[in-house]
């Protein structure tokens, strides 16, 4: 039995589905938000684990000065979530730790790699500047084709490390585009001039902060955001998107939906098995998709053993790993005087999780021995932190589909940036699809305020 016809159907309650479903309803749609578990947010949300606030995996809200989630908030959030700049990003290479090279003169005086090396790595980067003048295609060409054979493993692994942790991928398989990215999402705008300038001038992630309060600050703004033309529905699976050429209803594991409209922020691979007789190259594309892997080890301390404000990269782990010293920035996600802190590790397609989770820890300690001793809380999470990495050799979604009125948004729709930043600009490109279909109406007059605004 159908239940009522709503203007939007939104499946999935991640952060992309949430930013659409607030969005579209904030320009006067009916919304439904049909979510397959009990608890909204994906990954990104936070709860209680032994008197600490645990995120989904650590996380960098990056852009915040004039980014895409920016841009969202300002035009439909009620409530802002307050952001603590997220410091410095350090480089830990045996027991040397230094600041991460933003720019070129950090670069060349960025002593934990040689400096024979350094060069070649500037080298190449005015190599893709020619690359760029003859017309090539940066999508189609890898890290690895750019980066001298004769430089060290040490500064292999660094690269090799950028390349995990930003794109999900190996460096072999990692795009010289990702590197280069627009920071605009909008369609005019010279592509990967803006990151080409910001390495030249950038003095570090000034524009990038964490969520006081965890990631859950940022679910419960939108969530006191929704206006009442807005309905949530938990462990209600979607089983079959039913389309006659265009979008007709939703159908799940309890009731179906007859709506307008369809945004979908699943997994773009998951699209073959809900809708019949997709076009055979589309479906294909699809199923090509490469997801991210990830483990997450949260380590409760009572002592503070990180000291400094911001992150390290730590590029001797096995896996490689990223640490974040959460309670840093907000001291309520841990217990009065100890430490919450986040090691990040990206993973292999195929891997054994209680293998991989005594790797990982062993490693944790192997490269900060005295931590050891202070542990008093050990959390895992394995977890898809981006929905498709930007291999060269995989699939990859996108907003647009070949249904009329069926979208999709999400890190597996839109190569730019990563995270939260990377579905937020899925959730604007989206909008300005909808917008120019005539489906909504307003989203262009915000774009064209705000750059009055700057101006």
């Amino acid at each position: 039995m159908d239940n009522d016809n709503y203007d939007v159907v939104v499946i999935g309650a991640g952060i992309s589905g949430l930013l659409t479903a607030l969005a579209l309803s904030k320009e006067g749609k009916s919304v439904l938000i049909l979510e397959k578990e009990e608890c909204i947010g994906g990954v990104c949300r936070s709860y209680e684990v032994d008197g600490y606030r645990i995120d989904t995996g650590p996380h960098a809200i990056t852009r915040l000065e004039s980014g895409p989630f920016k841009e969202l908030m300002d035009r439909y959030f009620d409530v802002i979530p307050q952001f603590v700049p997220f410091g410095k990003y350090q480089v830990r290479i045996g027991n040397d730790v230094k600041p991460f090279p933003w720019n070129i003169n950090s670069w060349l005086k960025f002593g934990l790699i040689p400096k024979t090396d350094r060069l070649l790595i500037m080298k190449s980067l005015f190599n893709t500047l020619y690359l760029l003048n003859t017309g090539k295609n940066l999508n189609d060409i890898s890290i690895q084709e750019l980066v001298p054979d004769n430089i060290s493993s040490t500064t292999r692994r660094f690269l090799d490390w950028l390349c995990y942790f930003l794109v999900g991928t190996s460096i072999e398989n990692t795009a010289v585009s990702r590197f280069i990215d627009n920071k605009t999402h909008k369609s005019s705008a010279v592509k990967y001039i803006g990151n080409i300038y910001d390495f030249f001038v950038t003095e570090g992630a000034k524009d990038q902060g964490y969520p006081k309060g965890g990631l859950q600050s940022i679910v419960n703004s939108i969530l006191v955001s929704f206006p009442k033309n807005v309905e949530i529905k938990t462990s209600e699976e979607v089983v079959k998107i039913q389309c006659s050429g265009k979008v007709e209803k939703v159908i799940t594991n309890h009731n179906s939906y007859k709506c307008n409209t369809v945004v979908y922020s699943g997994f773009a691979s998951d699209l073959p098995h809900l809708i019949d007789n997709l076009p055979y190259d589309y479906a294909q594309n699809l199923n090509k998709i490469k997801k991210v892997n990830s483990l997450t080890i949260w380590l409760g301390l009572n002592k503070k053993i990180f000291k400094n404000y911001g992150s390290e990269m730590w590029i001797d782990s096995d896996p490689y790993a990223w640490m974040v010293p959460v309670s840093n920035y907000d001291s309520t996600m841990a217990p009065n005087g100890n430490q919450l802190v986040g090691f990040a590790f990206t993973l292999p397609d195929d891997y054994d999780s209680n293998e991989m989770r005594k790797k990982a820890l062993d490693s944790i300690i192997r490269i900060q021995p005295d931590m050891e001793k202070h542990i008093e809380m050990i959390h895992y999470q394995d977890l898809i932190p981006e929905k498709a990495a930007w291999d060269i050799n995989s699939g990859f979604g996108d907003v647009e589909t070949p249904i009329n009125n069926l979208y999709c948004v999400g890190t597996d729709t839109e190569k730019r940036s990563a995270g939260v930043s990377r579905a937020a600009y899925s959730v604007l490109r989206c909008l300005e699809i909808m917008e120019s279909e005539g489906n909504i109406h307003k989203f262009q007059i915000f774009n064209e305020e705000l750059e009055l605004a700057a101006k």
